[in-house]
C-alpha cells in the first residue's frame, strides 16, 4: 500500500465523492479512482460497490477508514504544526485525552497552570491514537479511556495507572421524584434511558439497564445533554456529571444518583518514559491525577 493510495482512499470516504475527493488532493479524477483500483488489488478486498457511476463504500471500507483515520489525523497534525512553527511560541506541555475527560476536567484543573508565552497543549483523540502518541513519545501527559474495550497495562515505553469512576443516573431535577440516595432498576425502567453504543465497554455494562434502543452516543457529554433536554436518563460517569454542572448547569439543571448496581468506568493516567520532562509537566500530571482520583470510588 502506497500513501497515494490511501489519501485516496481517505479523501473519498471523508468527502463521500471521487470528484471532491480529487479536488482536495490537486488530482484528477481518474487518477483518485486509479489509486483506490490499485489499493484494493494491494488489500484483496473490493472497498466499493460501483452502480450508476457512484461508489458505496462496503462495510470493508468502513473498518479500514476507522482504522486509518487516526493516523490521517497525525498526519495533519503534523504537517500543520510545521507550517506554523515560525514565529509561534511551542507548547509547554502536550496533553492528549479523551473526549470526556478532555471537555472540563482537564481544562479546569491545568487552566492554572498554564503560562501566556508557554501554553499547555489540549488535544482529544481515540484510544488507539492516543496510546500510539504515548508510544512514539509524542505527548508529555495523556488520559485514555477504555472506549470499545480497550486494556492497558504497564507497558515499557509508558507509564499507566487506572482510575475507576462509578457510573451514576443523571436526569434534570424532578423527573424521578424522590428516588433515594440512589437510582434503582424499578425507576430505570418507567423512563427512556440511554447509555454508549453497545461496542463500549461502559455499553456492555448497562444495556441490561436500557430498554429499546432508540439512539447510540459515542459520548457521555452529548448523551447527558440530549437526556437532560427530551425528559430522560442517562447512564454517564461521575466525571460527566460534574462536567454538566459546570458547563450547563444554569439551563439544563441536572440531578443525579448512583446506581443501585455498581458499575464503573475505567480511566487511564499515561506518561511516556523516555521523553524529557519538566515542572510544568509534573505539576498538570499531579494536578490531573488528583481531578481524577477525586472523581473515582475509594480504593
Amino acid at each position: 500500500m502506497k500513501h497515494h493510495q490511501l489519501e485516496a482512499f481517505y479523501q473519498v470516504m471523508l468527502t463521500g465523492s471521487v470528484s471532491q475527493a480529487a479536488r482536495n488532493m490537486g488530482r484528477t479524477q481518474p487518477t483518485v479512482s486509479m489509486a483506490i483500483g490499485a489499493l484494493e488489488t494491494d488489500l484483496q478486498t473490493q472497498l466499493f460497490d460501483r452502480t450508476a457511476g457512484r461508489m458505496r463504500p462496503r462495510a470493508e471500507a468502513v473498518i479500514l477508514f476507522e482504522r486509518l483515520r487516526p493516523v490521517m489525523e497525525q498526519m495533519e497534525d503534523i504537517r500543520s504544526s510545521f507550517s506554523q512553527m515560525d514565529g509561534i511560541a511551542l507548547p509547554q506541555v502536550s496533553i492528549i485525552s479523551a473526549n470526556n475527560v478532555g471537555t472540563h476536567l482537564i481544562p479546569a484543573c491545568i487552566a492554572p497552570l498554564a503560562a501566556p508565552r508557554s501554553p499547555v497543549r489540549l488535544m482529544n483523540g481515540s484510544a488507539a491514537r492516543i496510546v500510539a502518541d504515548m508510544e512514539g513519545q509524542l505527548r508529555d501527559i495523556a488520559v485514555a479511556d477504555e472506549g470499545a474495550g480497550v486494556e492497558l497495562a504497564e507497558s515499557p515505553l509508558y507509564e499507566v495507572e487506572a482510575f475507576r469512576v462509578p457510573v451514576y443516573a443523571l436526569f434534570r431535577k424532578g423527573l424521578a421524584g424522590d428516588p433515594g440516595p440512589v437510582m434503582t432498576a424499578a425507576t430505570l425502567r418507567a423512563h427512556a434511558v440511554y447509555s454508549l453504543y453497545r461496542e463500549h465497554v461502559v455499553g456492555q455494562r448497562t444495556a441490561h439497564l436500557v430498554g429499546e434502543t432508540t439512539f447510540e452516543f459515542q459520548n457521555f457529554f452529548p448523551m447527558a445533554c440530549h437526556a437532560l433536554n427530551t425528559g430522560a436518563i442517562a447512564l454517564v460517569d461521575r466525571i460527566t456529571c460534574t462536567t454538566v454542572a459546570a458547563l450547563a448547569g444554569r439551563t439544563l439543571d441536572p440531578d443525579w444518583r448512583p446506581l443501585e448496581e455498581k458499575i464503573h468506568a475505567l480511566y487511564y493516567l499515561m506518561r511516556p518514559k523516555f521523553r524529557a520532562r519538566s515542572e510544568a509537566a509534573d505539576a498538570c500530571h499531579n494536578a490531573i491525577r488528583a481531578a481524577l482520583k477525586a472523581q473515582s470510588d475509594p480504593g
